[in-house]
């Protein structure tokens, strides 16, 4: 037994030897274990039946692949808490792309944090709760799956055969396409590719897509392409090729609430003397915006321009006709 313990004592030796910053020679190595050649070359065979990645680098000696063993990690009590809370948010926000990858790579992470800290801040999170907001309903499973598909295909520059269903369309869109992006953007996941029938880049919702398919061909995707320019400034995702200088006026009910948030790059916000929240936006289009104004009903103004003032009124009365139906 006591040579059996030795011996792991002298592989562990070996193997902390190995991981070093510099590569040894035979000769070193034997010197520094204190054991003749025959013994380190057999314990460097055993080494590498373990799986262990040794091997002699030509001019410099012997090392382990530094690939193979991730170095120590020793995480504070902040880090530990943070890394905590996200996965206690990714637990509340139901299922996504990688979720419970991410969520086994934190818990990895956190086991090798002493269990005095670690259970102090366990006991931490107990103490917060996460409301989510609004999840999407469809299968975060599908979702997830399309996800994993087209980030390969866009890793391999492969197009897909998609089947999707838009909600603008009477039947669903059957297409090839060439995916560039992977976004995502408020709940939901989408991917921004040209297709064959548009022959112009779209932004496609993971969630609508009811069939993909890999095919053999490959594609090249432009080298000036980004997510950024092809948004541009759209006030979410649909840019409509005309910037809109938007100036509203929140009442004060709501002024507080809505200026605590930033919902676009542009914005720009200030409290008036009264109470209420002069905001004004650059923005790509007014449809989108449009929609976001009407959740305020009677709680904004629009003062500019005037295309966002009408859209958002004949809205609202096309409201009060269905509610008088």
């Amino acid at each position: 037994m006591l040579d059996k313990t030795k011996r792991i004592q002298r592989l562990l030796r070996l193997i902390s030897l190995l991981q070093s910053s510099r590569a040894r020679s035979a000769v070193d190595l034997a010197v520094e274990m204190n054991v003749s050649r025959r013994t380190l070359f057999r314990d460097l065979e055993v080494l590498q039946k373990a799986g262990i990645p040794c091997y002699h680098q030509a001019g410099h000696g012997y090392r382990i692949a530094q690939s193979f063993f991730l170095p120590p990690i020793s995480l504070t009590v902040p880090e530990t808490l943070g890394l905590l809370l996200l996965a206690h948010t990714a637990r509340a926000t139901g299922k996504g792309p990688l979720r419970q990858a991410a969520l086994g790579a934190i818990n990895k992470l956190i086991t090798s944090v002493p269990d005095p800290i670690r259970t102090v801040c366990a006991e931490l999170i107990q103490a917060v709760t996460i409301n989510p907001g609004p999840q999407p309903s469809t299968d975060g499973d599908t979702e997830a799956n399309h996800y994993l598909a087209l980030h390969r295909c866009i890793d391999e520059g492969r197009t897909c055969r998609v089947l999707y269903e838009s909600p603008v369309e009477d039947k669903p869109l059957d297409c090839l396409l060439e995916p560039y992006a992977l976004h995502f953007s408020a709940v939901s996941w989408y991917v921004l590719g040209k297709t064959d029938v548009h022959k112009q880049v779209r932004v496609l919702k993971l969630a609508r897509i009811r069939q993909l398919e890999p095919t053999p061909k490959l594609f090249r995707k432009p080298k000036n392409f980004s997510v950024q320019e092809k948004l541009g400034r759209a006030w979410r995702l649909i840019p409509e090729g005309e910037i809109h200088h938007v100036e509203l006026e929140f009442a004060p009910k709501v002024a507080t609430n809505v200026s605590e948030v930033l919902w676009h790059p542009s914005q720009k916000s200030t409290i008036l003397p009264d109470g209420s929240c002069k905001m004004t936006f650059d923005v790509d289009g007014v449809s989108e915006i449009a929609w976001w104004l009407c959740g305020y009903a009677d709680q904004v103004r629009v003062i500019a321009p005037t295309a966002l003032r009408q859209r958002v009124a004949q809205m609202h009365k096309q409201a009060w006709t269905r509610q008088q139906g």
